[in-house]
């Protein structure tokens, strides 16, 4: 009977999980008129993300982070390549040999993001639509977690990640379908 009694209140909440983060998780969102960002807080790790620019041996920074999802209402362009509306997972994948750290955009819902907001997530599957190397540069205004912020402009959208003592910032450009 107990059983009996349990199993509806662990399919509502698997539910409840599968539309977003679960209640007190440190996720934060950034809006502008037809792009939105959410994203866990993840605290700054220093020696992790060496091993994903550097290619170090740290299990953790050997591994891609799905660390954002981002959701669009309008056509857009990031370094000429178009994505169409949609919502997408901002995923880091680590320099492996002598390739280099990339910014990846997939499509999907992102729900990994929110499965343990203490750590950065692994990927699940999904389109990737746009893959190219970054580098982020030293910042002077270190944050202690990560930071996403979602600037507009009468073109689109300046995504800013700040992850520590480092900073990447992308243009999203509106573009015709």
């Amino acid at each position: 009977m107990k059983r009996l009694a349990l199993a509806p209140i662990l399919v509502v909440s698997a539910l409840a999980f599968a539309q977003g983060p679960p209640a007190g998780a440190p996720i934060r969102k950034e809006k502008t008129s037809w792009a939105e960002a959410e994203f866990v807080s993840t605290p700054w790790r220093p020696d992790i993300f060496e091993a994903m620019e550097g290619g170090g041996t740290k299990p953790e920074g050997q591994r891609s982070w799905a660390f954002a999802r981002i959701s669009t209402s309008s056509y857009f362009a990031i370094d000429g390549k178009m994505i169409p509306p949609g919502r997408y997972v901002l995923v880091l994948n680590p320099k492996a040999g002598s390739l280099p750290m990339t910014l990846e955009l997939r499509r999907g819902p992102g729900r990994e993001l929110f499965a343990d907001p203490t750590a950065m997530a692994p990927p699940e599957g999904g389109e990737t639509v746009y893959k190219a190397p970054v580098s982020f540069v030293p910042s002077d205004e270190p944050v202690p977690a990560l930071d996403l912020t979602l600037a507009g402009w009468s073109d689109g959208v300046v995504l800013t990640i700040r992850y520590g003592n480092r900073k990447l910032a992308k243009e999203l450009v509106r573009a015709g379908p």
